[in-house]
C-alpha cells in the first residue's frame, strides 16, 4: 500500500504543468494610433452599441497582411467637428505598421460597422467594401497603392448595414455581394435610455431591437466593370420577413458548388438562404435545424463561423449569442441535409453562458492540425458594470482548443503579463491571419470606444503551409474554394471565405499545420468553377513555413465534380 508521501510524489509527477500564454500582446515598435468611436460613452441609443469590424488584407501585393479598421461616429457631431474615420495600416514587417489612410484614400467618415474584401473586377487587386449606417462605400484598388471610391456602383445601400460578404452566387467567375441590415435609423425619444422605459437586470439602458421594425437584407449581383445590380426581390432574399441582421457568412451548405448564405439575426431566428442553382434563393433555416437552439428558442445571434471541427470533411456552423445564453454549435449530418445542435457535448455551453459573444472564427491556433475556436466578447450596456450577475461591460475574449474530434476546452494559461487573452475590453469584430510571416495565425480584435488588440501567436515547433489561390475560370482569389491537405494520417479542410466573424474579414488564404512534414502530401482544391484538382506538396523537414500559390488549371485534375 502506498504511503502518504508516495501518493504525494506520484501526484506531483502526474500533474500537468500549467500552460503558458499561447497569444501574447504584440510588441509594436510604435503604437497603432487608431481609436474606435461609436456614439456616446453612456450608449443612449441602439445605434451606439454594435461597434465595428476589421479586415486583414494584402492590399499592395507585397506578401504580408495589412490592417483596415472600420470606425463608427457620433450622433451629436457638429458641422465643424472632426469626424472619426476608417484607417488603413500598412504592414512593414516585424510588427511595424504605418498609417497610410490618407495616401491610400480609404478614410471613409461614415458611421461604419462591417467590412468585406474581394477582387470584384478580377484584376488581381483586393477591393474594400464598407457597411455603414447610411450609404455604404466600395473602394476600388488601383494597383498602385491607392484606392478610388466607386461612384454609382449600385451597392451604396442607404440602410443601417451591419455585415457584408462576397460569394459567386451565379458562378459566372465574378464575386457577388450580400449585405445584412439591422434596424432603420430613427431617433425616437421613447427608445432612448433617457426615456427610462427600458431596463436590463434593473439598470436603465437603451431600447431595442424589440419595438423596432426589421430591415430587409440585400443581394447584389456583379455585372462587371465595378457595377452591381440589386436582385434582392428577384432572387427571393426579401421573401422572408425583414429581421435584425448582424452577422453574415457565405458557405456551401448543400455541397453542390453553389454558395449559400447564413445570417445571424438579433433576437429572431437565423436565416439560411439555399442557392437554387444560381438563379434564386430559398430560406430554409428551420428545415435545416439552424434557425433556433436545441430548445426551439430564437437567440440573439451576432457572429458566425464554419469549419470542419470534427475532422470528418463536413463544415459545421457556429454562432455567437447574447449574455446568459450559450453560443451555438450546429453539427452537420453526414447522411442528411440537417444539422444537430452539439453545443454542450462539444464543451462550448457553460463556458460561453456568462459572456456576450461577437466576432468568432475557426482556426488552428496551436498547430496541431485541427480547428480551434476564438470568440470576442463584450457587453452592449456600460450600465452593467458592477452587477454581480454579469461579467461586466468589458469582458475577456475566449479561445477554445479542439481535441481533434470536436471536443473543446477553454484555454486558460497561468497568470502572465504577456497573456493576450487576459485583456478585458468590450470587443466586437475579430479576424485572424499571419501578421509576422512565421506561418502561425495571429489575431486582431476591434474594441468599441478603444484601441484595437493585436495578439502574437507564440506556438512553436510546428510546420505551416499557407495557400493562396489564383482563379482563372473562378474569381481571382478563389473565394468559395474548398482546399484540403491530405496526408497519410488524415486530412484537413479549409474554405476561402470573404466577410465572416462579425462585421470582419480574415486572411484569404488556406492555412495548414503539417502532421507529417517529412512526407510528401497533397493539396486538393475544389474551385468555385467546378474544377477539382490536386497539387503535390514536397517534404518540409527544415522550413517552418512555406507559401504556395496555386493557379487554377495547373494541377492534376481529380474529377469534374460539378457542372457549370
Amino acid at each position: 500500500m502506498l504511503n502518504l508521501l508516495s501518493i504525494l510524489l506520484l501526484t506531483i509527477i502526474q500533474a500537468k504543468p500549467e500552460p503558458k500564454p499561447l497569444f501574447h500582446k504584440a510588441k509594436l515598435p510604435s503604437p497603432i494610433a487608431f481609436n474606435h468611436t461609436c456614439g456616446s460613452k453612456e450608449k443612449d441609443w441602439i445605434y451606439e452599441v454594435n461597434g465595428s469590424g476589421i479586415a486583414l488584407l494584402d492590399y499592395d501585393g507585397d506578401g504580408d497582411l495589412d490592417i483596415y479598421f472600420v470606425n463608427g461616429s457620433k450622433l451629436d457631431l457638429k458641422e465643424d467637428d472632426e469626424k472619426p474615420k476608417n484607417a488603413l495600416y500598412r504592414n512593414d514587417g516585424n510588427w511595424k505598421f504605418t498609417d497610410i489612410t490618407t495616401q491610400a484614400g480609404v478614410g471613409d467618415t461614415g458611421w461604419g460597422c462591417g467590412v468585406a474584401i474581394a477582387d470584384i473586377e478580377n484584376d488581381g487587386d483586393l477591393d474594400i467594401y464598407v457597411a455603414n449606417l447610411g450609404a455604404n462605400v466600395l473602394y476600388l484598388n488601383q494597383g498602385d497603392g491607392t484606392f478610388k471610391k466607386a461612384e454609382n456602383s449600385g451597392t451604396e445601400s442607404l440602410s443601417n448595414s451591419s455585415s457584408a460578404s462576397f460569394g459567386d452566387f451565379n458562378r459566372d467567375g465574378f464575386v457577388d455581394l450580400y449585405v445584412a441590415n439591422y434596424v432603420p435609423f430613427k431617433l425616437d425619444p421613447e427608445k432612448s435610455r433617457l426615456s427610462g422605459k427600458c431596463e436590463y437586470k434593473g439598470r436603465k439602458i437603451f431600447c431595442g431591437p424589440g419595438g423596432y421594425p426589421g430591415q430587409a437584407d440585400q443581394l447584389f449581383l456583379n455585372r462587371g466593370e465595378g457595377k452591381f445590380e440589386d436582385v434582392s426581390k428577384a432572387w427571393r432574399i426579401q421573401s422572408s420577413k425583414p429581421s435584425f441582421g448582424l452577422g453574415v457568412l457565405v458557405v456551401d451548405i448543400q455541397d453542390d458548388g453553389f454558395p449559400d448564405i447564413l445570417v445571424a439575426n438579433d433576437t429572431n431566428p437565423n436565416f439560411c438562404f439555399l442557392n437554387q442553382s444560381g438563379k434564386s434563393f430559398t430560406e430554409a433555416a428551420q428545415f435545416l435545424g439552424i434557425a433556433y437552439n436545441d430548445y426551439g428558442v430564437p437567440q440573439a445571434g451576432m457572429g458566425l463561423a464554419s469549419g470542419d471541427f470534427r475532422g470528418l470533411g463536413l463544415e459545421d456552423l457556429f454562432v455567437t449569442n447574447f449574455e446568459d445564453d450559450t453560443n451555438t454549435l450546429y453539427l452537420k449530418n453526414p447522411n442528411a441535409p440537417f444539422y444537430t445542435e452539439g453545443t454542450h457535448i462539444a464543451g462550448l455551453g457553460g463556458a460561453s453562458y456568462p459572456y456576450m459573444g461577437w466576432g468568432t472564427f475557426g482556426f488552428d491556433a496551436d498547430g496541431d492540425a485541427d480547428l480551434d475556436l476564438f470568440v470576442a466578447n463584450g457587453h452592449i450596456a456600460p450600465q452593467v458594470k458592477g452587477l454581480r450577475n454579469s461579467p461586466g461591460y468589458e469582458q475577456k475574449n475566449q479561445l477554445f482548443l479542439n481535441d481533434g474530434k470536436g471536443k473543446f476546452r477553454e484555454y486558460s494559461p497561468k497568470a502572465d503579463s504577456a497573456d493576450g487573452l487576459s485583456i478585458k475590453k468590450s470587443s466586437r469584430g475579430a479576424a485572424f491571419g499571419d501578421l509576422d510571416g512565421d506561418g502561425d495565425p495571429d489575431i486582431v480584435v476591434s474594441n468599441i470606444d478603444s484601441a484595437p488588440t493585436l495578439l502574437n501567436n507564440r506556438s512553436s515547433g510546428r510546420k505551416w503551409i499557407s495557400v493562396e489561390l489564383e482563379g482563372e475560370r473562378s474569381n481571382k482569389f478563389g473565394i468559395g474554394a474548398k482546399v484540403s491537405l491530405i496526408e497519410a494520417t488524415g486530412q484537413q479542410l479549409r474554405t476561402i471565405q470573404s466577410g465572416r466573424s462579425y462585421a470582419s474579414q480574415g486572411e484569404l488564404y488556406a492555412r495548414f499545420s503539417r502532421r507529417n512534414p517529412a512526407t510528401v502530401a497533397q493539396l486538393v482544391v475544389a474551385w468555385p468553377s467546378g474544377l477539382k484538382e490536386a497539387f503535390e506538396v514536397k517534404k518540409q523537414e527544415k522550413s517552418p513555413h512555406i507559401r504556395l500559390s496555386l493557379k487554377e488549371g495547373t494541377g492534376k485534375p481529380v474529377s469534374q465534380v460539378r457542372k457549370n
